[in-house]
């Protein structure tokens, strides 16, 4: 029987040959196509939990192989992309080997000009520090940290004003469409930037028989996660995004701790606190540029996630976090506004440091975008934005699952309602909060966390007071103070422990400066 097998494999050996030929050739040319280290191509197609087609029954799969010490630790530190080292991002890098033919007159054509005009930025601008404060209190490491003024200019440091009067159910609709294109912008910065046009991962789409099998909840305790957020902090914020989203996001939505690990990783690692350290604003206009244009990629990411996932735990995370966005980005705009007067008054030196020309080419970029918005001032960025916060919100209330943190839900509606009511003085805006906030129950069984019960104790006394309104119906004078004092100051205790933890892991100051 050996020997008939040992006679057919002989006389068919020219074709066992051929057939070993082109398998190892096949997972040659894989391996090739998807040798690349850029941390967009791992995700050209999309994880399967973001573009999954289930009515077409397809999944996209990437065919990549694993690299040297991809061992599963979620404790691991990359020790890569670190903020405040200039590596590589933003600068010039080498496009020798970039096509712009391509892409003139075409989608990305204003993009590929953009990078061509900010590749030489830090050659021919200055970078400055003037005015410097003696007792700011903010660290050296943190004044001379790397700033990313090309990514500035380039990328979008006001991503939400493109559907800003859009509703918010059109934005979410959309979602998948937009973190494509914002995947390719970015895939296209990076080609230039390292000058070379390496090729997409091979994929291909496997038919998926029966139901999915069920996610697994996470189990990780807020020791676990204060661990791993410690340790991957000081790495590009994408970067933390995409390692977050590859390892975490396909585990049980409801169940387990993926949700409040998506809030601390936002509001502990991606929301970063600006600082004032300089008499010249223009340090403050460029640091809170550069948190805004931080805040792009986890909008586009984040906006396709909630597409998959709103009315789950994870769901309601994602709005809290969107509609923070939503209200740093306006902010974000009054600075725009102030930095007007700014260039106005610069002095000619002025114009030659990297930060005022960033301002400029700000400015440039978008003005004719408000134009088209009808956004002229900070009045009409305050009503768009509120517009939209709420829309947000109401959202959120509508969606959560068995009233999972619908009391912060009510809390922070109330707060935006209130906020708006003292800053155009509307008693009606007043009025609305305080019947928000009267739809706040605590009780000892509420789902989810209620992160804004002091605040709200704060508030409820003034309500329950019979102080709360004067003869005239309106709200008293001492109750507004009362009120107003709570929902500013909220923040201040969660503000301060955030300050001293950037300090340590992100702007130590050396043994010299401690003292001052």
């Amino acid at each position: 029987m050996l020997g008939n097998l040992a006679r057919l494999l002989y006389r068919y050996r020219l074709y066992f040959a051929l057939y070993m030929s082109i398998v190892m050739h096949t997972f040659l040319a894989i391996y090739t196509f998807n040798s690349s280290d850029s941390m967009y191509f791992t995700y050209y197609c999309g994880p399967p939990w973001i573009y999954e087609q289930e009515e077409e029954g397809y999944s996209e799969v990437s065919l990549e192989f694993g690299k040297p010490g991809e061992d599963g630790d979620i404790f691991k530190e990359k020790g890569e992309g670190e903020e405040g080292e200039k590596d590589g991002d933003g600068e010039s890098g080498k496009t020798e080997g970039f096509t712009k033919g391509k892409y003139e007159g075409g989608a990305w054509d204003k993009l590929v000009k953009d990078l061509e005009s900010t590749s030489e930025l830090r050659k021919n601008f200055k970078n400055d520090f003037d005015h410097i404060l003696p007792n700011s209190g903010v660290a050296d490491s943190y004044m001379r940290r790397n700033r990313e003024y090309e990514d500035i200019i380039v990328k979008e440091v006001f991503p939400t004003l493109y559907s800003i009067h859009d509703p918010f159910k059109v934005d979410l609709e959309q979602a998948e469409d937009n973190l494509a294109i914002h995947k390719e912008r970015n895939r296209i910065i990076e080609e230039f930037r390292k000058g070379n046009e390496a090729s997409p991962p091979i994929t291909m789409k496997l038919s998926l028989d029966g139901d999915k099998p069920p996610k697994i909840p996470l189990q990780m305790p807020k020791p676990d996660r204060s661990q791993y957020l410690d340790t991957t902090i000081k790495q590009k914020k994408e970067r933390q995004l995409d390692e977050f989203i590859s390892r975490f996001a396909g585990y049980d939505p409801n169940k387990g701790d993926l949700s409040s690990f998506v809030r601390d990783l936002y509001y502990e690692n991606l929301q970063r606190l600006a600082y004032t350290f300089s008499g010249d604003p223009s340090y403050f206009v460029i640091d809170y540029y550069q948190e805004n244009l931080n805040k792009e990629d986890f909008l586009k990411q984040m906006m396709s996630l909630l597409s998959q996932n709103l009315g789950t735990k994870v769901g309601t995370e994602i709005l809290f976090t969107l509609e923070n966005i939503y209200e740093i980005q306006g902010r974000a705009l009054n600075e725009y506004f102030k930095s007007l007067a700014i260039l106005n008054a610069a002095t000619d030196e002025q114009k030659k440091t990297i930060r005022f020309e960033t301002i400029r080419r700000v400015v440039e970029k978008y003005k004719p975008i408000l134009r088209d918005k009808k956004i002229r001032n900070a009045k009409d960025v305050e009503l768009a934005y509120f517009n939209k916060r709420i829309q947000v919100i109401e959202t959120l209330i509508e969606n959560t699952p068995n009233g999972y943190r619908l009391n912060d839900a009510y809390f922070e509606k109330g707060r935006i309602l209130w906020e708006s009511g003292i800053l155009r003085n509307e008693e009606s805006l007043l009025n609305e909060a305080i019947t928000t906030w009267s739809k706040i129950k605590v009780t000892k069984n509420e789902e989810g966390d209620f992160l804004a019960s002091k605040a709200y104790d704060s508030i409820s006394f003034s309500m329950k007071s019979g102080e709360l309104r004067d003869f005239d119906g309106k709200i008293s004078a001492l109750s507004r103070e009362r009120i107003d004092m709570a929902v500013r100051y909220r923040l201040t205790e969660v503000l301060e422990k955030k300050k001293m933890r950037e300090d340590r892991l992100l702007w130590p100051k050396p043994k010299k400066e401690v003292g001052k």
